[in-house]
């Protein structure tokens, strides 16, 4: 994963925000589009960022992800793993300023304005996510990702005004019916976050392997071994030798499988290891209809 520093601006008059840079940002399709043509309205070159921001490639939608946290990193990871998510669209902008104008007002919270004038700041939410519900319905989630540490360290007056933030992406996502969330880093499973950037890398591989023959037989293999009672490179030095396939290939196939969920295992409890034995086994779900428990569930 390839990412990008934001390097500190210094102020100057030429820099600060207007009205009319705004009206042009909104014209050239920031904030828009879906899935490979959508245009995040926050570029990580744009932004002072408080941690280090991330360009990524991603690879269940076909765009490079502008990530302003190691948080947002992560929790990018967690999405793209979950087969119900058919969308992703980060730093998504909350238009009009005047809604989230009128919102702050009927709440009693100031509204941020971008340094040195008066013109209000386009909120965003961190991820605006598409997905599947159990029913095959196409739904909308928004979630906003932070650190605990940037509540506990922080004095009262910067947990007041974050909480103000979060009141007013709350109460414009809750207007149109869309479920809101705060997500807190801490509360990601660091064992599974582990895992999953290792089968991040195996998300995209050569077409020539994942064919449904090749597929069937090593889920056959699988489903008739005793895959917790064996390393798991003896597991897959065996499956090589029984469908004829060399093992770097299925060492690949195999962790694309467990990407894409045709192969199941816990990965919450400890470390994949190639030397450790790996209770796997072929999943019975329909990946479409897998109800988006990251979305619903963390908070």
């Amino acid at each position: 994963m390839a990412s990008a520093p934001v390097a500190p601006v210094k102020a100057a008059h030429r820099q600060l925000m207007t009205q009319s840079k705004i009206d042009k940002k909104i014209k050239s399709g920031r904030g828009s589009g879906v899935r490979d043509s959508y245009k995040p309205w926050i570029k990580v070159w744009e932004i002072k960022s408080k941690g280090v921001s991330h360009m990524i490639a991603g690879v269940k939608i076909f765009r490079t992800h502008h990530l302003l946290s190691n948080a947002e990193r992560d929790y990018l990871t967690v999405l793209e793993h979950d087969a119900s998510i058919i969308d992703i669209r980060e730093q998504y902008p909350l238009l009009t300023q005047a809604e989230t104008q009128a919102i702050a007002s009927s709440i009693n919270c100031r509204h941020p304005v971008y340094p040195g004038t008066q013109i209000p700041v386009v909120m965003t939410t961190d991820f605006l996510i598409t997905f599947l519900d159990p029913s095959g319905e196409t739904r909308l989630a928004a979630r906003s990702v932070k650190y605990r540490k940037e509540f506990e360290q922080a004095d009262l007056h910067v947990r007041n005004r974050i909480a103000e933030k979060l009141a007013i992406e709350e109460k414009y996502w809750s207007m149109r019916g869309v479920d809101w969330k705060l997500v807190l880093h801490e509360n990601l499973s660091k064992i599974r976050l582990a895992n999953l950037r290792v089968l991040r890398t195996y998300a995209n591989i050569h077409p020539s392997l994942p064919t449904e023959k090749n597929i069937g037989n090593l889920l056959e293999y699988i489903a008739g071994s005793k895959t917790d009672q064996i390393p798991l490179k003896a597991l897959l030095e065996k499956a090589s030798r029984d469908i004829y396939i060399d093992y770097m290939s299925v060492k690949r196939l195999f962790h694309h499988l467990l990407w894409i969920g045709r192969l199941e295992s816990d990965i919450t409890s400890k470390i994949i290891s190639l030397s450790q034995p790996l209770h796997v086994w072929p999943s019975h779900r329909s990946a479409a209809l897998s109800p988006p428990t990251e979305v619903s569930h963390h908070a």
